[in-house]
């Protein structure tokens, strides 16, 4: 039963699965009916929980259950909150439901289901994508050349999965093939299928897209650049979703919208004996019978009926010089600001603009601004704080005609730019201020080049689906009792001190470089029994006596990141909650520009961060970044190998090169 032993299943043998239809013959226009599957020589079964997940598991063959055949309308489901899951039409304010037609198809273009023993927790945070389950089984759009009829249980092969958000909550839509299809030979990846099936991918996405907009919805979002993973990627995401379906199906945790009622699998709270289950379903025939009487002859009157079946609805200025040999003059050598710097950074490249210098430079002030606000009103709450930051930065940063967007995660909104100013090409996000008053607090930004044409001000597509990598500069601050801006503009990352006699960001370290390995680990461990198992395992390695790792953590997200950077280590915020987990745009992505230019890592658990793009300004992600070495460790306990990262950066190649 999929793998699934333990869970006291009973051998139902080899038989197929028939459906049993009830149906009130008079109310046949209304589409009021109900499905329900037996497997014969055995009886009554739920669809959800008794029909295995694999057919073949050492071939990854699976079972999909049909639920909307190709070139149908009518939205049919697994009614998963009713005992045994009959398939249903789904209604909406007491209306039966339809898919539009999205020109040029009619109806759903694949037979469309799901795969049977899978859920979507909804209660858990996906680490790549930073959204909630929609607490469905897992849905499949199988591509095989035959239309499917209802209830069909087919075997299917998996070859890809497309990563759609539907209002915030992860919606996965896993691509497969009949493994009976004429073409299935060819197929074995979502590669496959641009020269086998040239176009359906397109329109795989195109539809999923625009479906929902007749009904006057938005457009849906997808994850990962709008790209669809591949097969050994849907694997993942199917046995992810069939771990939290044995959680559901054993009582570990509860939905409001499952049922677990089961005739297969005798050890769960939800077991049903197939007499039970057979009493069920004759009491639900009984009750629709019932009801068709009770009408009597206005029923027998109604001669208009549907004809068709179900299945038919269906930067150089060298600085003074001085005397090197003389170590009374090391006192006195000049003060490089962050201005200098940079623009000094920026020379070095003579086809490049002195923008993002100044741009730099301008969040150095509105930070001096900030800091000044702290040490005047010590004793303030952290909202008026929190509030103050987010409009000095705001202002200076909307004055400075550098910028086309502005964004915060304080207001959660695009900001406006100040009425007269230029619209200049750069987007910034950042978060104002984060940690404890008393204690240490900062604040993060990350800066983006636009895409749109220049002149006017940006929007949304300039910044999400963007992977990490297309940061241009990024960075954080950190008050306490000193003050320090460390920023990477791409070559490297360094460390800036307030000077608070002259009142200026002064270079205090040049090329930060991270170990490759190092002594911190940072986590909130009020998280860590709910955490998936991999980290659990990691984080129990970390505090191991034999382990010479040290705990380090507080309640300043920016602290604890400063620490790992400049000592070595890692720091974890692993979820799921959403609450524990960091916002991708103002946090993970900076943080994780940061620590790379460093020679460090980021991760979210199963691929490199910065291989993410948001597809929303709130998503947020598992944040795994620090040392190279102990970011891939935690990638082995999670995935059983470390990911590959792209480019790896050293920075005393910086070093060599941009050093002043």
């Amino acid at each position: 039963m999929g793998g699934g032993g333990d869970l006291g299943a009973v051998d139902t043998g080899d038989g197929i699965y028939t459906l049993t239809h009830v149906r009130d013959p008079s109310d046949a226009d209304t589409g009021d009916f109900r499905i329900y599957y037996n497997k014969e020589g055995f009886g009554p079964v739920n669809p959800l929980h008794d029909i295995p997940l694999y057919a073949d598991k050492e071939k990854n063959v699976f079972n999909m259950v049909v639920e909307i055949p190709r070139w149908t309308n009518a939205k049919l489901e697994l009614k998963t909150k009713a005992p045994l899951a009959p398939i249903v039409q789904d209604e909406k304010k007491g209306k039966k439901r339809f898919v539009h037609n999205v020109f040029p198809y009619k109806g759903y273009i694949w037979n469309y289901g799901c795969f049977p023993q899978t859920w979507e927790d909804p209660s858990q945070v996906h680490m790549e994508t930073g959204a909630l389950g929609d607490g469905d089984p897992l849905d499949v759009c199988e591509i095989g050349k035959a239309a499917a009829t209802v209830g069909e249980v087919k075997q299917v092969k998996v070859l890809g999965v497309l990563g759609m958000i539907d209002e915030g909550e992860m919606d996965w839509k896993v691509i497969v093939v009949d493994i009976n299809d004429p073409l299935a030979a060819e197929m074995n990846d979502i590669d496959d299928l641009y020269r086998v099936l040239p176009g359906l991918l397109h329109a795989t996405f195109s539809w999923f897209r625009t479906y929902k907009v007749p009904d006057g919805k938005a457009h849906n979002v997808f994850a990962f650049r709008e790209q669809v993973q591949p097969a050994h990627y849907a694997l993942e995401i199917i046995d992810e979703c069939y771990q939290a379906w044995r959680k559901l199906i054993t009582g570990q945790v509860s939905h409001k919208n499952h049922d677990c009622a089961n005739t297969t699998l005798s050890a769960v709270p939800a077991y049903m004996k197939v007499q039970d289950a057979e009493a069920l379903i004759k009491r639900d025939v009984d009750a629709t019978a019932a009801a068709a009487a009770e009408r009597g002859a206005n029923a027998a009157a109604m001669s208009l009926r549907k004809t068709s079946s179900l299945a038919d609805m269906t930067a150089h200025i060298p600085p003074p010089s001085f005397d090197q040999d003389d170590p009374d003059l090391d006192a006195i050598r000049p003060m490089v600001t962050i201005k200098r710097f940079c623009t000094e950074l920026q020379r070095k490249f003579p086809h490049g603009s002195n923008d993002l210098s100044l741009l730099i430079t301008e969040l150095g002030v509105a930070y001096k601004c900030v800091r000044a606000q702290l040490c005047d009103a010590p004793n303030a709450q952290f909202s008026a704080l929190a509030a103050f930051s987010n409009q000095q930065i705001h202002a200076s940063l909307a004055s400075s005609g550098l910028c086309c967007l502005i964004f915060s995660s304080l207001t959660n909104e695009v900001m406006d730019l100040e009425a007269g100013t230029d619209v200049g090409n750069y987007i910034v996000v950042f978060n104002p201020l984060m940690g404890v008053p008393g204690a240490s607090l900062g604040s993060t930004f990350s800066v983006y080049y636009r895409k749109s044409a220049p002149g006017k001000e940006g929007d949304s597509a300039d910044l999400l689906q963007r992977p990490g990598y297309e940061q241009v500069a990024a960075g954080y601050c950190m008050f306490g009792a000193s003050t320090f801006l460390v920023f990477s503009m791409g070559y490297g990352v360094h460390l800036f001190t307030l000077d608070t006699i002259s009142g200026h960001f002064v270079l205090s370290t040049q090329h930060i470089h991270t170990p490759d390995a190092g002594p911190i680990y940072s986590v909130d461990t009020a998280v860590l029994p709910h955490v998936v198992q991999g980290v659990a395992e990691y984080v129990a390695e970390l505090e191991a006596p034999e382990s010479t790792k040290v705990f380090r953590h507080n309640g300043n997200l920016v602290a604890n990141f400063h620490s790992v950077l400049t000592r070595g280590g890692i720091l974890m915020l692993p979820g799921p909650q959403k609450a524990d987990l960091a916002r991708y745009l103002t946090e993970a992505a900076p943080l994780a520009f940061v620590a790379r230019q460093a020679g460090g890592r980021a991760s979210v658990g199963k691929r490199p961060l910065l291989e993410l793009s948001a597809w929303s300004f709130e998503m947020s992600v598992p944040l795994f970044v620090g040392s190279s070495k102990d970011v891939d460790r935690v990638e082995e306990f999670v995935m059983g190998h470390a990911a590959v990262e792209k480019n790896k950066i050293n920075p005393d190649t910086f070093a060599q090169a941009y050093s002043m």
